[in-house]
């Protein structure tokens, strides 16, 4: 089963126990036989070994084992067989790091952990990171900060540090996201109000109007047009609205066209097409509502005149 990170520090922090005692490391060529029976010894199961084996011991050296093959102290003690180097004392691991716990078949998991140099370069990247989250937290928000954020998302899933400090990074990262997304929904939730303010003080100042055309000051990235024109296509269907609202990057337009205009020609998807024509970009949509994104910020003000004799050619 996967490993816990409660259970992932506990290895971690045995580990460098170990490392801190600066514990001897013992080796001792054993007959197998006597090798299997000490108490605690690792080895891989299904694994073939030599007969003697090399049995290699952290802390305790390997003449003491055999002297008392059972008793329960050696279960906590580190013991295997092994043929491969070693340090011969612990603390030249210096550190140690987990970066990766996986699975890599079934019913078998893989921890894979950076020593000395390599452990102390994750930590002081993983502090780095944390400082980088920090910063972007306290951002304005804003659409520079939801950009960064996205970038941070992509840099946090690459990032090869302790599994632990990951954790915790994406927890950080989860707090900033959730910051964002709130602010979003009440920055949407102000901006439709805003127009749906605007569309209907119109309506109030101009008793007898079935058409309304009206430049709003939102941001172009919000879905408040969208959202507004949705919300008039459902509770002021009789009313034919054109809305847009412009920034520095972008232009985003769209309208509704009543049943009464309709019977008189008027088309949503031709009324957005002819206000591309200042605005640039496209537009579509289809039955009573369309929708349109330009690029073209200098020629909003053209945008409405065009939208407004549309509706005059109509004798709207």
């Amino acid at each position: 089963a996967a490993v816990s990170d409660a259970d992932l520090r506990k290895i971690e922090d045995e580990s460098t126990n170990y490392i801190r005692q600066n514990s001897e490391v013992y080796t001792k060529d054993v007959p197998l036989a006597t090798a299997r029976e000490i108490r605690g010894v690792r080895a891989v199961f299904g694994e073939t070994y030599p007969d003697p084996v090399r049995v290699v011991s952290v802390g305790v050296p390997v003449e003491d084992l055999l002297a008392d093959v059972k008793k329960e102290e050696w279960s906590k003690v580190s013991i295997e067989f092994c043929g491969g180097t070693h340090v011969e004392k612990t603390g030249e691991i210096k550190e140690l790091v987990i970066i990766e716990e996986s699975g890599i078949a079934k019913g078998i998991r893989r921890i894979i952990a950076v020593t000395g140099q390599a452990a102390y370069d994750v930590q002081r990247e993983a502090e780095a990171f944390s400082e980088q989250l920090t910063q972007l937290e306290r951002m304005a928000n804003g659409s520079e900060k939801e950009a960064l954020a996205r970038r941070v998302q992509v840099q946090l899933n690459e990032l090869s540090v302790s599994t632990l400090a990951k954790s915790k990074l994406k927890e950080h990262f989860a707090k900033i996201t959730k910051s964002i997304l709130d602010h979003q929904k009440a920055a949407l939730k102000a901006e439709n109000k805003k127009v749906l303010d605007a569309v209907n003080d119109h309506f109030a100042t101009h008793k007898d109007s079935k058409t309304a055309v009206i430049k709003v000051p939102i941001s172009a990235n919000s879905k408040a047009i969208s959202e507004a024109i949705k919300t008039i296509s459902s509770k002021n269907r009789d009313k034919s609205v054109y809305l847009l609202a412009a920034d520095t990057e972008k232009v985003v337009h769209g309208c509704h066209v009543a049943e009464e205009a309709a019977d008189k020609g008027a088309s949503a998807s031709e009324w957005t097409t002819a206000v591309t024509a200042a605005v640039g970009g496209k537009a579509g949509g289809k039955g009573a509502t369309s929708l349109g994104q330009g690029t073209n910020v200098d020629k909003v003000d053209e945008g409405v005149e065009l939208a407004t004799k549309y509706l005059e050619k109509l004798g709207l």
